[in-house]
């Protein structure tokens, strides 16, 4: 029955390749980005760098876009600290692939290149380039070909950070009668909270192969992932300086990650608050998660004028004094976030910030990247990607959940007007990521015990301390 599914399931790709292709090539045309590394994801041996790498041993991770990339970060660091692995570092989008490309330029051990697609041929075609002795998925990405392939090769298959949505689930439960044959394949699953552990063991993951380890992006470190926000940190101090004229203690809120219809919400709620506070110049930073909306977004915050200052980060950083526009009164200064990978520098300079895909039903994004730095995080409603994050958030009082422009604006009143209102949910959200780091190495060592990875001798002793003490 297997063989039979299987068969039934490459027989649909091959039927939908021509098509598939087709409008990959007309997005490509329109420069769509659906349309990113297409070529590479149906023909691995295209890609330039695979072709040039002298292949040996090691660990596949896939990190499908650049929320998986960060929370992998440290992962992949202490992999290569304490066993010295080689690494084939994939990703399916754009973000997620500039991103490592940028992070790992410089690290002859990792390697970085686009995810292929499941057809038979795409899958074929990247084994036979990277030898991995171990397949790693960051959160949970489900490919039937490649599952089943890997298993053929005896190549474990673990998947770290594991969720699965309500949807996803109801997919999968749907059709059981071939995911269930996918599911098997799995070795390993360390999941992030119980609630999904129940939903893979009602998939048909062993109890023995799954553990709750809790979340990576708890592990989340500035200084690996950005090199140079300090420097970025440092232009950005000196131009919110010259706006202020240096007489002001500025108040400065981050929207991070927002999507459409999003931006006018926060927009209004800031300039509200700048018509009741004549104490404080007030700055926006807008970062929208799709780098295809910025031009829009532009446009959108142009709309605001005269009655704010608009800049786009890219100029400020291209302009090294700053000084292209004069000091002016109860304007709020608006700075469109133009350049992936600067948020990180923009959350560590602002007094509160609020992170989209939650008013908009988007599922939210990472919550716990303000809380890095002492922040306090302002969310919606519709958080469902990072709904364990957000419940430890509002009991341990390191931010707020608002249901509405009112409340928007409430919350942000609430932490900018008030300092140690800021600095007490600052204070609790340091509390709480220290409380929960270690998850990166705790899957680590799981994989460790499992037999998939041996320690660099110059660790083992260490690594198999730390093991034992666990297991």
């Amino acid at each position: 029955m297997e063989k039979a599914l299987f068969a039934v399931y490459n027989i649909l790709l091959l039927f939908l390749f021509p098509f598939f292709f087709t409008a990959l090539v007309l997005f490509n045309l329109t420069k769509n980005k659906k349309s990113e590394g297409y070529v590479y994801k149906f023909f691995p041996a295209a890609f330039k760098p695979l072709k040039k790498t002298a292949f040996q041993e090691g660990v596949w991770i896939h990190a499908v876009s650049l929320g998986e990339m960060r929370a992998a970060v440290n992962f992949i660091y202490l992999l290569q600290s304490e066993y010295g692995k080689k690494v084939y570092l994939s990703a399916t989008t754009k973000t997620g692939f500039d991103f490592a490309d940028n992070l790992y330029r410089s690290n002859d051990d990792v390697l970085t290149f686009y995810f292929p697609y499941d057809f038979l041929f795409s899958v074929r075609g990247i084994l036979k380039l990277i030898k991995p002795s171990l397949f790693i998925s960051v959160e949970t990405e489900i490919w039937p070909n490649l599952f089943n392939i890997l298993n053929k090769k005896n190549i474990p298959i673990a998947l770290i950070n594991a969720r699965i949505s309500e949807k996803s689930y109801k997919n999968y439960t749907r059709f059981r009668f071939f995911f269930g044959y996918i599911f098997k394949k799995i070795d390993t699953v360390l999941c992030i909270s119980d609630m999904y552990c129940k939903r893979f063991a009602s998939l048909g993951i062993k109890e023995e192969n799954m553990r709750q380890t809790g979340n990576m992006k708890f592990d989340m470190d500035a200084s690996l992932i950005a090199g140079d926000i300090n420097e970025k940190t440092a232009i950005l101090k000196k131009f919110i300086e010259y706006k202020t004229n240096n007489s002001e203690h500025p108040k400065i809120i981050a929207a991070g990650s927002t999507h459409k219809g999003e931006e006018e919400v926060i927009a209004d709620s800031v300039i509200k608050l700048n018509k009741l506070n004549d104490k404080n110049k007030i700055f926006l930073f807008v970062a929208p998660r799709h780098p295809e909306r910025f031009d829009e977004v532009y446009k959108l915050l142009n709309n605001y004028l005269p009655g704010i200052e608009l800049y786009k980060l890219s100029s400020i950083y291209a302009s090294k004094d700053n000084n292209s526009s004069g000091f002016s009164e109860n304007k709020v200064v608006v700075v469109l976030v133009d350049i992936i990978g600067q948020l990180l520098t923009v959350y560590g300079i602002c007094g509160a910030a609020f992170v989209g895909g939650s008013i908009v039903s988007a599922g939210g994004h990472n919550l716990l990247e303000p809380l890095v730095f002492g922040k306090p995080v302002i969310f919606g409603r519709y958080v469902q990607n990072f709904s364990e994050a957000a419940e430890e958030i509002k009991k341990n009082s390191a931010g707020r959940q608002i249901d509405s422009p009112l409340e928007l604006y409430e919350a942000l009143a609430g932490y900018l007007l008030n300092d140690k209102s800021a600095e007490s949910a600052g204070k609790n959200g340091l509390n709480l990521i220290a409380r929960n780091k270690g998850v990166s190495l705790m899957n680590l060592e799981y994989l460790h015990y499992k037999g998939y990875l041996r320690p660099a001798k110059s660790a083992d002793k260490k690594t198999v301390d730390k093991v034992i003490k666990t297991y």
